[in-house]
């Protein structure tokens, strides 16, 4: 399984801890000519609008803030493990459009639940990460992996049960793995790993609600080409809507700038 570059797990260290100043994250991407240049371009985009460029590390960090630098160090790390072709038929664009969808819900929903913002941050990387083992899947066993595509597209079934009763397992227990390698934090983990899985009550464990619920919620923003959405709003548990609304469209609606950072994101990576 891929690893992450060194220098992105330096800057999900930094952002990590509530002590870091700008300058010890302008040490380490000044080092990456990859996280420099996506750094800048961020930066510069249409989406601040900003009259003079920002030509500058140091400028770039301060005006984005440590979890934008965090969040495009991840989304490089986990685009650069993307296979631009594979013989499975995954839709690349698609995944990366749904999880882009997800970690902005997911991390509106921690902020619903007034999750402290740096912990927020965690919760938006689990979003974007939660499907990144079918990625594996479709490159490593992609007949396998298209068998399953096929089954839950023909079926209008969830894709994780195809992929465990043709693999063995399912694109959340090997995302699970990857966090693991990648040392990413134990609950981020544990979310990926269940969030196909409904939690019996809410309260317990905020990041694996948050994502589960994000999930299901993204669909309604971009309908995913790749599989049908795991399950329905009539399926869901009570606690659900006691914790989050009364429906999804009252969620989303409650829920403060998806749409606007939806944009940012998709206008970050480039989609």
């Amino acid at each position: 399984m891929p690893a992450f570059p060194a220098s992105v797990q330096q800057v999900i260290a930094l952002a990590s801890d509530i002590n870091t100043a700008p300058k010890d994250l302008v040490r380490v991407v000044e080092h990456d000519p990859v996280l420099t240049m996506k750094l800048l371009k961020v930066a510069n985009s249409a989406y601040f609008g900003l009259s003079k460029p920002i030509v500058s590390i140091n400028h770039g960090v301060v005006y984005l803030g440590i979890n934008t630098v965090r969040h495009v160090a991840l989304a490089i790390a986990a685009i650069g493990v993307l296979p631009r072709e594979n013989s499975a038929h995954f839709d690349m664009d698609d995944y990366l459009l749904h999880s882009l969808c997800t970690a902005v819900v997911t991390r509106s929903l921690a902020r619903k639940l007034r999750i402290p913002e740096v912990e927020a941050a965690n919760f938006f990387v689990a979003g974007l990460l939660h499907d990144i083992g079918q990625v594996v899947f479709a490159q490593y066993e992609s007949a396998a992996f298209k068998g399953a595509l096929e089954q839950a597209q023909r079926e209008g079934s969830p894709i994780h049960l195809a992929e465990a009763a043709r693999l063995g397992a399912s694109h959340a227990e090997l995302g699970a793995l990857l966090g693991e390698r990648w040392q990413l934090p134990g609950n981020l983990t544990h979310a990926i790993r269940l969030h196909h899985d409904p939690p019996v009550s809410g309260g317990t464990d905020p990041m694996r609600e948050c994502l589960f619920v994000g999930n299901l919620l993204s669909a309604r923003l971009h309908s995913p080409k790749n599989a049908p959405p795991a399950m329905t709003e009539a399926d869901l548990p009570r606690w659900v809507f006691q914790q989050f609304g009364s429906n999804f469209a009252s969620i989303l609606d409650e829920l403060d700038h998806v749409e606007s950072e939806l944009h940012f994101a998709t206008e970050m990576l480039g989609l």
